[in-house]
């Protein structure tokens, strides 16, 4: 194996790092009053942060757009949320063309979104426009999301499941499409979305009403004597006049970052500081127990997400003449972030500690460097040699620590999954009960007035905080 060597005439300064506005403390107070159901005014103290270009920009556009979806407002949200999937595609363009990050001090670089959060930002836009009956301009971002996952898959080699929650919301959007526009290529491309969900996921009822349906309205008979022979006769008891409602439930609150504690507490990551050492020709002064005695109070720069609250684990839908059952999870939100991030350490963990331990290296050598400077140039330096010597030598671990820091940023107001539930009705006006039920019974509810009409879909939209 070819030996790097450290040189320590090139001397490697200590940045004193100037972050900028720190996004943790600017959204405590947001964060507390989105948690408290104050959507809208929440909303409302981003607004500086929304229109501010910075490094951190693009998370506080997240923020905004989807407490303002969690607010009933729709059109707003989706003023935001488009810009901040303009500025997540140049960020990502632009990272990809310049040196790819290493995780040592992220938090002074531009926010690019996890990749599940830049996934979410193009489901919630497809979202809001279902709620505002735009079925065309919704389609468009759940195309744009699967292109995403696409490029993921093809650029990381990364196997990331499909987002099931965005392919059935895309099934709906091509099924009021075909209403409207009576087209029976909408029908057909709604009927692949559903047989899509259902291969992944079986155990999902809903789906299976919809694969005899879409059967029965493109005409193919073939599969709609198989799907019925398998499932039952489902279709069998809608109303010919019906009309839908589909629940979107957002339950809880999902995971956020951590850190990992101390660098060297991860043996994972000490072993491999250790292995790119021991693999080093060190310059004079520099030894490995050195290295690793500078390193001592730096904290591991890739953090870990860690789940928080979450009570409802489903919510049902009831009213005068309505059981409507209870709501189906198809995307678990919390268990993707925790899970990419694993993912993600165990590929580049390796890099990331060959990387600290150049840095670590470097900044001993150039303490040794200046230590050495001071020493030869007493007689002319004066009384600033022991100065000099004392500020190379006695600063490495605490600057060392200063650089190599987790980026804790993530998107704090997402929930903890999405669920979906649908339910045919006669057309009229319905006073819904929506509740959350937890593992010790119900934990929220509300009722909400609903208008259904005969052959269209009514979204409804409910979060819980807890």
């Amino acid at each position: 194996m070819k030996r790097r060597r450290i040189i320590p005439a090139i001397a490697v300064t200590l940045l004193a790092l100037c972050c900028t506005a720190n996004y943790t403390l600017q959204m405590q107070e947001s964060e507390k009053q989105f948690y408290a159901g104050k959507y809208l005014e929440a909303a409302r103290t981003l607004l500086p942060y929304v229109n501010k270009s910075d490094e951190d920009q693009l998370l506080f556009m997240m923020e905004a757009g989807l407490m303002l979806h969690a607010g009933g407002e729709f059109e707003k949200s989706n003023q935001v949320l488009l810009s901040a999937a303009d500025l997540s595609e140049k960020i990502a363009t632009s990272i990809s063309k310049g040196a790819v990050s290493l995780f040592l001090n992220d938090t002074v670089t531009n926010y690019k979104g996890e990749d599940f959060e830049r996934v979410l930002i193009h489901m919630y836009l497809g979202m809001n426009f279902l709620m505002l009956d735009k079925p065309d301009e919704a389609r468009v971002e759940f195309k744009r999301l699967d292109d995403i996952l696409r490029g993921i898959k093809e650029s990381g080699g990364k196997s990331y499941k499909q987002n099931l929650m965005a392919k059935y919301l895309y099934g709906l959007a091509f099924e009021i499409s075909a209403v409207t526009q009576k087209d029976e290529n909408d029908y057909n491309d709604a009927y692949v979305e559903y047989k899509q969900i259902y291969a992944q996921d079986p155990a999902f009822e809903s789906v299976k009403a919809d694969l005899l349906r879409m059967a029965k309205a493109i005409g193919d008979t073939e599969d709609y004597n198989k799907w019925r022979g398998k499932f039952g006769a489902l279709d069998a008891g809608i109303p010919k006049d019906a009309g839908e409602l589909v629940l979107v439930y957002q339950s809880g609150q999902s995971a956020i970052k951590q850190s990992r504690g101390k660098l060297l507490a991860d043996v994972q990551m000490k072993t491999a500081i250790n292995v790119s050492l021991q693999g080093m020709s060190l310059a004079e002064g520099v030894t490995v127990a050195g290295v690793l005695v500078a390193l001592a109070v730096a904290e591991n720069p890739i953090p870990k997400f860690v789940k928080r609250s979450n009570k409802g684990r489903y919510a049902t839908i009831s009213g005068k003449g309505v059981n409507g059952g209870s709501t189906y999870m198809l995307e678990e939100i919390e268990n993707t972030a925790v899970k990419n991030m694993e993912d993600q350490y165990a590929s580049m963990y390796a890099k990331v500690a060959a990387s600290i331990a150049v840095k670590a290296v470097a900044s001993i050598a150039a303490g040794v460097a200046a230590k050495k400077l001071a020493k030869n140039m007493g007689g002319t330096v004066g009384a600033f040699s022991g100065l000099i010597g004392a500020a190379a030598g006695a600063g490495v671990g605490a600057g060392l620590a200063s650089q190599i820091k987790p980026d804790l940023r993530c998107w704090h107001s997402l929930p903890a999954n999405l669920q979906v539930k649908k339910i045919f009705l006669k057309p009229g006006k319905y006073d819904l009960s929506l509740s959350a039920v937890g593992d010790g019974g119900v934990v929220d509810q509300k009722t909400i007035p609903v208008e259904i009409e005969a052959g269209k879909k009514t979204l409804l939209n409910y979060r819980t905080l807890f």
